[in-house]
């Protein structure tokens, strides 16, 4: 039996079947969304520095698989890499393919999908707690990075979801896994949850917003309502994601 607390508050402060139910939720719109792009949009620049929409449905359609090979293995007791050949494989794959007609690539999503549903649906009571080689982890922190991965992408996809529209679960999750983003010293606080983080120590910079407002800026997502600093500086820049 795993002693790890899945509703902790670092992991949003719900429990799996909570998560599961916004993760299966995030599918839908997902299956709608996709569904819903031609190939003209498929092609169209999205925030993120060099990606276009069909970037981020092979990317999603890719990890989606690999986690669902992470649990298949897991449950046999075996480990494999996230990707074959490693992070070089999974961004050629990405350069490579995201150009291709918007049907395959929609395809391709929809079987990423369902091959995840299934192999979730086939763990047993402790599954969450099988080792995996994702971050050396517990199959646990796959379904965390899915959760962040399919709802950030969502909004990446910009058909239809807003950051606006993340769960305080969520949200919250996502500003604590994102702290080693924050520079030395930085104080963040949601002015709506009156929750706060802080790195390090001294008097650095604090930053204020509503929650999803906070998620989006450290998460380099867009947002109606940029967080603004207490003494009006200009927000601190971000480290690299973690």
């Amino acid at each position: 039996m795993s002693n790890t607390d899945y509703s902790a508050v670092e992991y949003g402060e719900i429990d799996i079947p909570g998560r599961l139910k916004e993760i299966t939720a995030a599918h839908e719109r997902l299956r709608t969304e996709a569904a819903s792009l031609t190939e003209e949009a498929a092609r169209e620049a999205i925030e993120l520095p060099g990606w276009t929409r069909g970037h981020v449905l092979i990317h999603l359609a890719d990890l989606s698989n690999a986690f669902a090979r992470q649990a298949r293995y897991a449950v046999e007791g075996k480990s494999v890499e996230v990707y074959d050949g490693g992070r070089p494989t999974r961004d050629r794959r990405i350069e490579e393919l995201h150009g291709k007609p918007v049907e395959w690539l929609r395809e391709q999503l929809f079987e990423g999908l369902n091959a995840l549903e299934e192999a979730w649906a086939a763990l047993g009571p402790d599954g969450w707690s099988l080792p995996c080689s994702y971050r050396k982890s517990p199959l646990f922190a796959t379904q965390l990075a899915w959760w962040r991965e399919s709802e950030l992408h969502t909004v990446d996809l910009g058909v239809g979801r807003h950051s606006e529209e993340w769960s305080t679960a969520l949200s919250s999750h996502v500003v604590h896994f994102l702290q080693p983003r924050l520079p030395e010293g930085t104080r963040l606080v949601a002015d709506d949850t009156g929750q706060e983080w802080s790195t390090g120590t001294g008097d650095g910079v604090v930053v204020r917003s509503s929650l999803t407002s906070l998620a989006a800026w450290i998460s380099g997502r867009p947002a109606a309502t940029r967080p603004t600093t207490a003494d009006g500086s200009p927000l601190p820049e971000l480290n690299a994601w973690p």
